[in-house]
């Protein structure tokens, strides 16, 4: 009896990543609870024996002079048989005859076993999501709940909150979806997930997916930005002279890029050879908009680009998005404006700082960016 129920229970333990001692200890803390209750009394305490395999309870009975409470006194002579040296006010443990302990100790073990190995599954999960934070999974839909979406992940189940879905996108029920894990939490049951469509980790694993000159490492994915509008920008370049960038993302009639799109629910993705030159990347970036003119400001890290009047709308983009994914790819601040803007600024910046066209201040050179080498794509 002893070895079957120790071996059992060595045997669950190691399954569930526990240690021996501490589920042993949460029985037997499961039997007091039960035990207490059913005697309707405080000062009984359950502890397993692992010679005899077995749970026993034992009282602890304060020693008196004079027993008013026999249920939780014991006077001194009576005592004194058990213990020689007993003396009034100490403690004396006595063992409790208990019909059904043995099957509430049964009881106990099955649900605490359930219990700690649940919770023991829980946090596995938990250390292993943890370390996927960022990377892209495949889900399947099971149901919209509060603004979001409940993505089966096959061993959890993950929320897709409100901020992390793509703009107007309507997942329906059993479809397969692709999700970054983006924030992780132990909870009781399960870890809790939270997964991300916007997430720019998507895009480039699916660019690396489509293209693989990408996942070979010929072409490197340099920079990569999106916004939740459903706008994104990509910056590549290729380690070999004969291989076009561009090209190889976008594919013949856009055959690489257009499955990124429909994933993405028709995102509008940019891609563009990436410069060393700052002039250079800038004006790509800032694409649909064409013909521009980039003055940096290198002590700043700040630049002027100046855009025909029909450029502008394009070059901004509606609620300033195009600007906006440009600075973060860039790391550029940008200020973009017309001709018109451009001349009123040096007025008011010749009021303040007459001397600053002379060297003081910002680089007067300019130098017409045209980004001959996009590869927008919408």
């Amino acid at each position: 009896m002893s070895t079957e129920l120790l071996n059992a229970l060595r045997m669950v333990a190691d399954e569930k990543s526990m240690q021996l001692d501490e589920l042993i200890s949460t029985i037997e803390s499961a039997v007091t609870i039960a035990a207490t209750k059913r005697l309707e009394r405080d000062n009984v305490m359950a502890e397993f024996d692992s010679e005899k395999g077995e749970f026993d309870l034992f009282e602890s009975l304060e020693v008196t002079d004079h027993v008013d409470d026999p249920a939780t006194q014991m006077d001194i002579a009576v005592a004194k048989e058990i213990d020689p040296d007993a003396s009034v006010g100490s403690a004396i443990r006595r063992r409790v005859e208990m019909e059904d302990l043995g099957r509430i100790a049964a009881q106990s073990v099955r649900q605490m076993i359930h219990k700690k190995g649940r919770e023991a599954e829980a946090h596995r999960l938990f250390l292993d999501y943890s370390k996927r934070k960022g990377e892209v999974v495949t889900g399947t839909v099971i149901r919209k709940v509060d603004g979001g979406y409940l993505i089966d992940l096959g061993d959890v189940e993950a929320t897709l909150p409100p901020p992390e879905q793509l703009m107007g996108e309507r997942l329906e029920r059993g479809r397969h979806v692709k999700v970054v894990i983006a924030e992780v939490a132990e909870g009781k049951r399960e870890p809790l997930v939270d997964v991300s469509r916007t997430h720019p980790a998507l895009l480039r694993k699916l660019l690396e997916i489509e293209t693989p000159e990408i996942a070979e490492g010929v072409v490197e994915n340099v920079a990569l930005v999106r916004d939740p509008s459903g706008r994104s920008k990509v910056a590549v370049r290729s380690r070999k002279k004969d291989i076009d960038p561009v090209g190889a993302c976008v594919g013949v009639r856009g055959g690489r890029i257009q499955p990124i799109v429909r994933e993405l629910g028709g995102e509008k993705i940019d891609v563009f050879a990436w410069s060393d030159d700052p002039k250079k990347l800038i004006a790509d970036a800032l694409t649909p908009a064409k013909n521009l003119r980039v003055i940096l400001s290198e002590k700043d890290r700040s630049a002027d680009v100046i855009v025909q009047d029909d450029q502008l709308s394009p070059a901004i983009g509606k609620k300033g998005v195009n600007v906006r994914l440009a600075v973060k790819l860039t790391r550029w601040e940008l200020d973009v404006m017309s001709q018109k803007e451009y001349d009123e600024k040096k007025e008011r910046l010749k009021k303040f700082a007459p001397g600053r066209e002379k060297g003081t201040g910002e680089p007067r050179e300019e130098k017409p960016a045209s980004g001959d080498e996009k590869g927008g794509y919408e």
